[in-house]
């Protein structure tokens, strides 16, 4: 493969055509870098020009690599792993606690997060530095540095990452005394003539009772909608019965806990995950460690009681959870 004269391979151009590679097609590294479609496809451009050489076949079908192009896909793939290297190697060097720190969750934390990291106001240096808080339904890729630490419901997959298990979020169903003295407090043979609030896309509260047993109809449903405030507002304002997790209900005035008498079980999974970096940057380690403390002192798995055997039976916190 000929360099053409008069230029070197700009890094810029290759991260992009990297991404190119991984998503597929323009639009999707243009969404992934959060750059212009044509700036995307002007990259591959330049990058082809200084490399003398064409890296796609385009057609009606989009782009898609030729012979020089998966050649040089695999070289960029190591050119990236390599650029990731020199980074996490300079943050080696660093120990200061000033800075900026990413943390993704789920909206299902997004009321907890803010007094879970307040120990770090108190700390010395709070000024110097800040949390961005991404609340987001996506898991965002840490190795790629999307965030640098999260909290999600399942154990990754990336060996690479550091995680730690550190409880789980207890699940339960939901109404308002304002419902409760409307329709009467629900048991588990009266479900057919109460309201239920739900999830939109994932509609998790009624396939949890679908697992119990219970098919409710969407003519019972009062509101769908995948916005968990949202849902725990139509609660509080007397909608139907909701299924949130037991912290969010409980610092919502007038809500209270129906279809309580299932045995106690094990609820949502709480991991917290962070990229390799946290183990030599303090600031991380800070965030980090902070986050640990506050979710293992609220959700603790030694505060819970976990059924033991794979007979044990299923209820409602656990099909919440599923």
């Amino acid at each position: 493969m000929s360099m053409a004269p008069g230029y070197e391979v700009d890094w810029n151009l290759v991260r992009t055509f990297v991404s190119v590679v991984e998503a597929g097609s323009l639009a999707g590294a243009a969404r992934s870098l959060k750059l212009a479609h044509p700036t995307v496809a002007r990259h591959v451009q330049l990058l082809e020009a200084q490399l003398g050489v064409a890296l796609f076949e385009r057609g009606g079908g989009g782009l898609s690599l030729n012979d020089s192009g998966q050649q040089l896909a695999e070289v960029a793939e190591r050119m990236r792993r390599e650029a990731m290297t020199l980074e996490s190697l300079g943050e080696t060097v660093r120990s200061a606690t000033s800075g900026r720190v990413r943390v993704t969750i789920a909206e299902v934390f997004a009321d907890l997060l803010p007094e879970l990291l307040a120990p770090l106001q108190e700390a010395p240096g709070a000024t110097e530095r800040y949390i961005e808080l991404i609340v987001s339904p996506q898991r965002l890729n840490l190795l790629d540095r999307e965030a640098d630490v999260a909290v999600r419901h399942v154990r990754p997959e990336q060996g690479e990452l550091v995680c730690r298990r550190v409880g789980v979020l207890p699940m339960g169903a939901w109404a308002s005394n304002g419902y409760l003295a409307e329709h009467g407090e629900p048991s588990w043979d009266t479900l057919p003539r109460h309201r239920f609030i739900d999830g939109l896309s994932t509609r998790a509260f009624t396939v949890a009772l679908e697992r119990l047993g219970y098919s409710i109809p969407d003519a019972q449903i009062a509101l769908r909608t995948d916005s968990l405030q949202s849902q725990r507002r139509a609660a509080e304002l007397g909608w139907g019965i909701v299924g949130i997790p037991d912290y969010l209900a409980e610092r919502t005035a007038g809500l209270v806990q129906v279809l309580g008498d299932a045995p106690e079980s094990v609820g949502l999974e709480i991991w917290l995950v962070a990229r390799p970096a946290v183990r030599q940057q303090q600031l991380l380690r800070m965030v980090f460690d902070t986050l640990a403390e506050g979710l293992a002192n609220r959700f603790g798995v030694d505060r819970f009681h976990e059924p033991q055997g794979a007979g044990a039976s299923v209820t409602l916190s656990s099909a919440l959870s599923a």
